[in-house]
């Protein structure tokens, strides 16, 4: 195990998980500086090397247990890291007090409370700074009231006056940190919608259809659950561009993905994968229940109108269906079957509806109800 390894408690950290990250790696930094520490400072008392007293010695070592144990507490779950943090801060807080009442031949143990302040900011907030603060003033004046600190009034007073000093300029660089990250959240928030969503529809671009699709297909397939692809292409679409303008197309398109929108579920995924082409993933619907979605779809887009310059320029969609088989072996299968059977949908007539089975030679091409009327008109 590497160290980097060590101080993250073994764990593995997505890119969204940078800050818990961090937070793992200081607070291990600080339980095992402050367990070697410690330990040392008790077993050179001991020795007769750097004497702390009887009672701050035993401090001292259960000190250094407690954050070892710490340390293995860390390394049981990812959401440990608070608990831990709080933890520390306690019993750092019990062990300085201990010195500061125990350890009197020590003039600068005071110091103590200014690192247990700058920690509590650091690694719990700004509500945790001012709350060992106010806690750290509290018992140097407490017990400079009850006990014989052997420390002037000058001394004390300047240590409380050094202690709100300190947390003050904690409190300012902290909100910075803070806002900082906040910020920082914000913008990665935006970089991830803008590079996983379509500018002009604002629907999901090709690249995150291509995860998701592989992912639902995955469980799909491992839980035999129903998992349908309509592939849609709009209907000379490249001559309404060149006609009424690229403005008009896109206005077009913003339309068309508005009204297919308002037809489909929260659960369903709906994405632009080319200039003109979109792709819908339907979850536990079967190819039956999807070709009667296609069909309301297709219907509806033939009222999309949009007005340009005293004309009313339309569009048509042709659509092509498959379902998952239990001989895909990955999403890309389906997507060439439902690929297929949006160019047999084109090629007999466009703005019609066609289902892949197994092969380029098992497409169906249902008629649609006013093809159907057109045939009975004629006989």
């Amino acid at each position: 195990m590497n160290m980097n390894n060590f101080l993250q408690s073994g764990f593995k950290f997505t890119g969204e998980e940078n800050l818990l990250q961090f937070k793992f790696k200081m607070l291990n930094s600080i339980l095992i500086i402050v367990a070697f520490f410690s330990l040392l400072f008790a077993l050179l008392s001991d020795l007769g090397m750097n004497d702390i007293g009887p009672i701050h010695t035993k401090v001292n070592y259960m000190y250094s247990l407690l954050t070892l144990m710490l340390i293995f507490f860390l390394r049981l779950s990812k959401q440990n890291d608070t608990a831990a943090s709080h933890a520390l801060l306690v019993i750092s807080l019990i062990t300085f007090t201990s010195a500061l009442i125990f350890v009197p031949q020590d003039e600068f143990r005071i110091i103590w409370f200014y690192l247990l302040i700058f920690v509590a900011y650091m690694i719990n907030g700004k509500i945790s700074g001012l709350l060992y603060t106010l806690s750290s003033i509290a018992i140097i004046l407490i017990a400079n009231f009850t006990i014989d600190l052997h420390l002037s009034d000058v001394a004390i007073h300047s240590a409380i006056l050094g202690l709100i000093i300190g947390s003050f300029l904690s409190f300012i660089y902290t909100n910075k940190i803070i806002n900082y990250e906040t910020s920082l959240k914000q913008q990665n928030s935006s970089l991830s919608v803008l590079a996983s969503t379509d500018y002009l529809t604002g629907i999901m671009n090709r690249r995150m259809f291509n995860q998701i699709s592989e992912h639902y297909f995955k469980t799909a397939q491992q839980d035999h659950l129903s998992l349908t692809l309509l592939l849609l292409d709009l209907d000379h679409f490249k001559k309404v561009n060149d006609t009424y303008g690229h403005q008009t197309g896109d206005q077009l398109l913003i339309c068309f993905v508005q009204t297919v929108k308002n037809l489909l579920r929260k659960s369903d995924i709906f994405s632009r994968i080319g200039g003109e082409e979109f792709a819908i993933l339907l979850s536990q619907i079967d190819k039956k229940d999807a070709y009667t979605l296609a069909e309301k779809i297709r219907k509806a887009v033939e009222n999309v109108t949009v007005h340009y310059e005293g004309y009313n320029v339309s569009v048509r969609t042709s659509i092509g269906i498959a379902q998952n088989n239990a001989t895909d072996t990955s999403f890309s299968d389906m997507f060439s079957r439902s690929d297929m059977a949006l160019y047999k949908a084109k090629k007999e007539g466009r703005n019609r509806t066609c289902c892949a089975s197994f092969s380029e030679n098992d497409i169906d091409c249902p008629q649609t109800s006013e093809q159907a009327e057109i045939l009975n008109f004629s006989i």
